[in-house]
């Protein structure tokens, strides 16, 4: 082994041991069914998005909140006005963050080099919570992009990448067993894929 490789040790333990606490894998580090629902996120930090499925997070959210929320793990725009959320909103944004929260001081805990705050800042961005809850509740477009100070071309790539969120979450439904939560995201799926915004996704995905 290289020195390299040697300095990467306690990291790559640590990881394992994260995996191990909160049951993605076993003593034996044989993958577990959260272990195989986090393998399908790639479109938000999979330790977070697998929490939320397993705390049954979006289970009291209608499809247009569920995927509002979601927005959260693939807006990238750093600086964003603050939302105006409905209360349900609101408290499901807190109880996503605290889970943030959670999960980063459980790998600062394991000697990862992680700030609890900066990897919830940095993992949940919900600027565009409520523009997407508009938008999937049927708001015309030129609605939603006076709701927020994010230009209308962050707007489109974040609700196309939300339709690849919802068919990940919907992927681990299917392994998970929960069978209504798969036709939750197939209906916020069909919410947010309307009018210019799918229309403009030719720009947005260089074909």
């Amino acid at each position: 082994m290289s020195d390299e490789a040697l300095q990467q040790m306690p990291d790559f333990q640590g990881r394992i041991d994260v995996l191990k606490e909160i049951g993605c894998i076993d003593a034996d580090l044989v993958v577990q069914i959260k272990g195989r629902v986090a393998c399908e996120m790639n479109s938000g930090e999979e330790l977070i998005a697998t929490e939320c499925l397993f705390d049954n997070q979006l289970d009291d959210l209608e499809p247009e909140e569920a995927v509002a929320l979601m927005s959260a793990f693939v807006f990238q725009q750093k600086n964003a006005s603050d939302p105006s959320l409905t209360p349900k909103l609101s408290q499901a944004k807190q109880r996503l963050y605290n889970t943030a929260i959670q999960l980063g001081e459980l790998q600062a805990g394991f000697k990862l080099q992680i700030n609890p705050e900066e990897y919830a800042r940095e993992n949940l961005k919900f600027g565009l919570v409520e523009v997407v809850y508009e938008w999937a509740k049927g708001t015309p477009f030129a609605e939603i992009c006076e709701l927020t100070d994010v230009p209308e071309g962050m707007i489109v790539r974040t609700i196309v990448r939300l339709d690849e969120t919802c068919r990940e979450f919907k992927n681990a439904a299917s392994i998970m067993g929960n069978s209504a939560l798969y036709k939750k995201m197939e209906t916020a799926s069909n919410a947010i894929k309307r009018d210019i915004v799918f229309a403009a996704s030719l720009y947005v995905t260089g074909v």
